[in-house]
């Protein structure tokens, strides 16, 4: 049985646990962390254990987009397909059909999102970028490149094993969180560690294919802050090494801690080399 692992306004108030305090590289046994992703982690050796590739959705959307609802649709039967668990989506509001909390109290979209924006030269939505690899892909393109990205083999018969594995675990005293990150290397990986929070379940106004405004739509896995940096830390594992990170973030108070997730990525320059989430609380 596969082991599975895995805006603005708060980024003045995530910060990291002192460099002295937070990076370590372990090379012995270790104990079980308290919540890993996988909820049931078996031996210590599950750190390592062959763990199949997720892939990382960024679904450049907005409340002024017509079509964007489609995109939300797809994601959700990309997960029922394959596994909720193996994809890991992000709602990125911004560009010109995303509305700016800013001018409305109802907008979901952020300087961050518009950062991401520019950067991927998004020229309409909704656009997707998959694992980062192979560019910005309308929706047409979704389905094949998550089944390319999840499998070795045209049959999806073969999963594709990621070299690294991703555990998070988070406590939560108020509007005060605490991110504990460990990755444990089945092979050398270098690249940059990115941290988002994601929240669910915001009721809010939609603009629907047949041009009508839903003032109840339910928006999930939104972007609500990067708590890393904007393009995350470099990050350097050794083969069958763990490296443990840690960082503090006080959350928005119009956000809702119960419907709220970590996001968690590993990135180089070819792209995604594992992602996952976490629930910021995990129901007993």
């Amino acid at each position: 049985m596969w082991c599975l692992l895995a805006c603005l306004l708060c980024l003045s108030s995530c910060d990291k646990v002192e460099e002295g305090d937070r990076l370590v590289v372990v090379k012995e046994t270790p104990t079980e962390p308290d919540t890993p992703v996988n909820p049931n982690p078996g031996e210590p050796d599950d750190y390592f254990a062959e763990t199949p590739r997720h892939v990382l959705i960024e679904d450049f959307t907005g409340q002024d987009c017509i079509n964007c609802p489609f995109a939300t649709d797809l994601i959700s039967q990309l997960q029922a397909f394959y596994g909720h668990d193996l994809i890991v989506p992000v709602g990125i509001h911004c560009g010109p059909l995303g509305i700016q909390q800013s001018k409305d109290p109802q907008g979901l979209a952020t300087p961050l999102g518009d950062e991401y924006y520019k950067h991927w030269n998004i020229e309409m939505q909704p656009m997707g970028v998959i694992n980062r690899s192979d560019g910005v892909l309308s929706t047409d393109f979704w389905n094949a490149k998550t089944g390319f990205e999840l499998f070795e083999d045209n049959e999806r018969t073969k999963p594709r094993i990621a070299p690294l594995n991703i555990w998070l675990n988070t406590t939560l005293d108020g509007q005060d969180t605490t991110i504990e990150v460990t990755l444990a290397a089945r092979q050398a990986v270098s690249g940059k560690l990115q941290l988002w929070l994601t929240e669910d379940g915001i009721i809010a106004k939609q603009k629907m294919p047949d041009g009508s405004e839903n003032p109840l739509y339910v928006h999930n896995h939104v972007l609500r802050a990067a708590v890393n940096g904007d393009w995350g830390e470099d990050v350097k594992v050794g083969k069958q090494e763990k490296l443990k990170v840690s960082f503090k973030c006080h959350l928005d108070s119009r956000w809702k801690p119960e419907n709220m997730s970590v996001v968690a990525f590993v990135y180089d320059t070819n792209g995604v080399v594992q992602a996952g989430s976490r629930k910021l609380i995990i129901d007993d």
